[in-house]
Formats: structure tokens, sequence, C-alpha cells
């Protein structure tokens, strides 16, 4: 069974509908942990143990009372809250909430150990939220970059997250082997040094908006190297938003990208790997 821990918030679900000429998108820019070394201990008596079906995840942080006190992120959670959705366009993309798909693409490399090797290779955890995708390559020896919407969410949620699982007296040295990064997907790419490429990247829940689809496809091309592998775990259509697989598929489908169908899960709503 693998076991990390990871931080969770019971915010409620909130969507928004913009016009996309009226979005600005957040800028990249790289988050190096400081603080977060010294304040852990603060949000650690938070932690509570968690599974994930029959993967056990560790401790996780039910810390919305921890996340109050710091003002930007108080202020994204209220702005969230108040729109009753889990997604506001170009403000806020689901990072404090645990999609369902995530859970599958964990069950699915504890159910396939041999699928993958994460020892000594660059992972990418695409919109990683709470990180748990690139936590579980992280404990598996892999260096991770972690790269999600929201400065706040990597500063007191992700970047914490990554702490816990590495040994107090280790910390300095070993989250050296982890990067962050905040901001758009197109300013991520354009950001990152010209030669960097990820042998694996992962990525859950983030194929719904179809308007996103050619920044992260040019993003995809850009970032993996040759004979990489990228894990896309998303539900087969999202009702009301307009993506799912079967439109990623379309509009990968004239590039140098290939797809194929390694898991699928018909309970509730059909959700794909």
């Amino acid at each position: 069974m693998a076991s990390f821990k990871f931080n969770f918030s019971n915010t409620e679900d909130i969507l928004e509908t913009q016009d996309e000429k009226e979005i600005v998108w957040l800028s990249s820019e790289e988050i190096v942990p400081g603080n977060q070394i010294k304040s852990l201990d603060e949000v650690v008596t938070h932690a509570k143990m968690f599974t994930c079906g029959e993967v056990e995840i560790g401790h996780v942080l039910f810390n919305i009372e921890t996340f109050s006190k710091e003002s930007s992120l108080k202020n994204l959670i209220e702005f969230s809250e108040n729109k009753h959705s889990d997604l506001v366009t170009g403000k806020y993309e689901g990072g404090l909430k645990i999609w369902e798909c995530t859970y599958d693409l964990i069950e699915y490399f504890e159910t396939y150990p041999d699928e993958i090797n994460f020892k000594d290779v660059k992972v990418l955890d695409l919109g990683c939220g709470a990180g748990i995708l690139g936590i579980y390559a992280f404990t598996k020896k892999a260096f991770v970059t972690f790269q999600d919407y929201n400065k706040e969410i990597l500063e007191h949620c992700t970047i914490p997250n990554v702490l816990l699982n590495i040994e107090e007296e280790e910390r300095e040295d070993e989250i050296k082997r982890c990067k962050f990064y905040s901001g758009d997907w197109a300013s991520f790419d354009e950001l990152l040094e010209e030669s960097e490429v990820f042998d694996i990247i992962l990525t859950s829940e983030t194929i719904y908006n179809q308007q996103n689809y050619k920044k992260l496809i040019s993003l995809f091309q850009n970032r993996l190297r040759d004979n990489g592998n990228i894990f896309v775990s998303a539900k087969t259509y999202y009702f009301g938003v307009g993506g799912g697989t079967r439109q990623f598929e379309a509009a990968i489908e004239n590039t140098n990208l290939k797809s194929k169908v390694v898991l699928k899960r018909n309970t509730g709503i059909q959700r794909e790997i």
C-alpha cells in the first residue's frame, strides 16, 4: 500500500461562466519553498488518516482553519465559495478539491506497479492542486515539478503536503528534488527553459474546458521527452462544460501525440485514464 500525506479542504462546490475575452490569465512564476519548512509544525496537528479505495493515502490536513489565517488564500476561498462552484475561470481552478479521477490514477499505478518506473525520472504534476499525484511519484524517488494555476494553493497547500512526506531532518535537502510553478499553462510553458522536458506527465481532471485544449496540447508537445508518457485521468464527458476524453482524443488526432484508454470506470459518472 502506498502511504503519503496531502492537504484537503471541505470547500463548497464552486462554476462560473465568463466571456473568454474578459479573462486575464495569471502569469507563471516559480514558487520557492521557504517559510513552509519553518511553519509546518503549526498545521501538522490538523492531519487525519484518509484512504483512497484500497490505497492508504496517509495523513490528510483538514485545515480550513489554518488556511483562514493566510489572507491571500482566505480571499481566494471566500471568492470561490461566494460563486458556489468548483471553478471560477481565470480566478480559481479547483485546487482545493480532491477530484475523483486523481484517485483512479493512484489506484491504477498501485494495481499495475510494473507499468511505470518513477525512480530517478523527471515528472510533471500538471494542475496539481493538493499535489497527490506528484507526491506519489516523489515517494517513488522521482524528481517532481508541481504546477497549479493559483500561487496560494502551492504556498499554503501543495508545498506543506510535500514537506509532510519528508523526514524532518531531511526536508531542506529533499525538497530540492521538487519545483513549484503557478500560473496559466501557456505562461508556464514559456517560463521553463527551452531544454526542460519530462519523462512522465501526470494530470487529473484538466480537460473539462475545450477552450484550454490548444495550450494544453502545445505544452504536452513541448515538454514531453521522446518516448515519454502522459497519463490523463478524466471524465468521459463533463456535463455543462463540454469537454471530455472523446473531445480530447479528437483534439490530438492530427498531432504527434497518440493515445489509448488503459482504464474505464463505469460506476457513477464514467471516468477513464
